[in-house]
């Protein structure tokens, strides 16, 4: 049996989050990809506590992350909650109608740690260009490389 953890419906769920958030706007994978990673990650870029775990390894996460969304986003838009349009500057996701609906039923702690960590890094990073948004990204991972290489055997050095 595979893990829900990270699967498709789990990052359709996070991905959906960001999109109703960033509504009317639409985000593309690149903009996702991060924005999805600074949610999980938020108190790395100066936000509310993370969701995951701050393990040295984090910054590993972007590389996987990719494939992951794009599952996810393939749910959403066969299933209608998601709409996707292609135009000179690639191709970009946008809640549809029923995102918001379909987010209002979802009545866990876990669904609403997740939207405010949405509102969070959206209204933060969520206007920003690709490169700015990597810049931040990189920003935070160069401190993930230090604390990795400060890292021994489980316990960090002194």
């Amino acid at each position: 049996m595979s893990s829900p953890l990270n699967g498709p419906l789990e990052t359709a769920i996070r991905a959906l989050t960001l999109l109703a958030e960033a509504y009317p706007r639409s985000l593309d994978l690149n903009q996702l990809v991060l924005l999805d990673h600074g949610l999980l990650h938020s108190e790395d870029l100066g936000g509310p506590p993370s969701l995951h775990p701050p393990v040295p390894i984090r910054s590993s996460e972007l590389g996987v992350k990719r494939h992951q969304l794009t599952l996810g986003l393939e749910v959403l838009t066969r299933v209608g909650l998601a709409d996707m349009s292609a135009s000179v500057g690639g191709i970009h996701f946008t809640a549809a109608e029923g995102a918001h609906p379909f987010l209002s039923l979802l009545e866990t702690a876990h669904a609403r740690a997740l939207a405010e960590r949405a509102s969070w890094v959206v209204d933060r990073y969520g206007d920003l260009s690709d490169a700015g948004l990597r810049d931040a990204i990189r920003e935070v991972s160069g401190r993930w490389a230090e604390e990795f290489e400060n890292f021994h055997g489980g316990e960090q050095a002194t």
